[in-house]
């Protein structure tokens, strides 16, 4: 049952830390510096000062206020994030949502099983769980806050942002198409240490994101001609121009500039990069755009969404 984006909101932070500032903190080496600067397109990362809720405070602020008329009827609060556990759960996002005027019952869970993808699953997730005239609200965001995490060796490096998206179900046809994911399970064990015996996901990303994405357009009965853009996850720019030469997508079809603004923020990167469309008013009613994301585990993740006039995504960033 598809649903509909109705809004999405994006508090990105002022205070950002150079790829020069991280090189201490995360032992990078020069060979590194350059590989991430000049192959990779990674140059600063937003950093947010405090802690979790310090991060998501200026979110819910402006969620809530343009949206106050609507609070009584939201019915699911979704946090998706790529830890596990960000905080211990009596104290998760869940305590912040009575300071904002939502309702006393709201159901709230986490969603993390997909790592990076695991927002975009949440999508679709949250639709079917939706009747006509209520209203869902995923919450996307995390923090960066120790080398491990900040750092995927040889791919990429982590910066931090909320992001808000308000879902809806639509009597008519929403604006969500459809969802495809797939999994490998081979690669289901990632803990982050040397001594993890399991395969190496880096040495089998490309043919899996390959199929995965070939899947997902024959899922979705659309060609590279016919698909007006891809807003992927901001992992690095030179995996994607490998990716995009597989495919035979062209490289305009792609969002692929905000990875030097921002680095890869979890998984929030395909709604960062819908929203720039959006707000630079790239897309036309009708156009179809896929959102992609894989999370470490491994997971493939994707919503095709088409645009439309009449009932336009509202974008409020900060």
């Amino acid at each position: 049952m598809p649903g509909h984006i109705e809004s999405i909101t994006l508090y990105i932070p002022d205070e950002y830390q150079s790829l020069n500032e991280l090189v201490p903190s995360l032992e990078l080496t020069p060979l590194d510096v350059r590989m991430f600067s000049r192959f990779y397109g990674l140059a600063r990362f937003p950093r947010a000062p405090g802690s979790l809720d310090d991060l998501f405070r200026p979110l819910m602020s402006q969620f809530t206020a343009r949206h106050e008329p609507l609070l009584p009827d939201i019915r699911y609060v979704v946090h998706t994030h790529t830890l596990p556990a960000v905080k211990p759960f009596p104290d998760s996002i869940s305590a912040l949502l009575p300071e904002y005027g939502f309702r006393h019952d709201i159901e709230f869970c986490s969603l993390t099983m997909g790592h990076c993808s695991s927002s975009l699953t949440a999508v679709d997730w949250l639709s079917r769980k939706l009747k006509a005239g209520e209203y869902a609200l995923l919450l996307i965001g995390e923090k960066a806050f120790h080398p491990r995490v900040e750092l995927i060796a040889d791919t990429t490096i982590m910066g931090e942002c909320a992001c808000a998206v308000l879902i809806s179900n639509p009597e008519g046809r929403g604006n969500v198409l459809g969802r495809f994911t797939t999994q490998a399970g081979e690669f289901n064990r990632q803990s982050g240490h040397a001594s993890d015996c399991s395969p190496r996901f880096s040495d089998h990303y490309f043919p899996f994101i390959l199929r995965a994405l070939h899947a997902a357009l024959n899922h979705f009965d659309v060609t590279p001609e016919t698909l007006s853009w891809l807003a992927p996850h901001n992992v690095n720019i030179s995996s994607w121009n490998k990716i995009l030469g597989e495919i035979d997508l062209p490289k305009n079809k792609v969002l692929l500039e905000n990875i030097s603004k921002y680095g890869h923020c979890f998984g929030a990167d395909p709604f960062i990069n819908l929203l720039t469309l959006l707000q630079q008013e790239r897309v036309q009613s009708g156009d179809k755009i896929l959102l992609a994301s894989v999370g470490m585990g491994a997971t493939f993740s994707s919503l095709l969404i088409q645009a439309d006039s009449s009932h336009p995504i509202a974008v409020i960033a900060i």
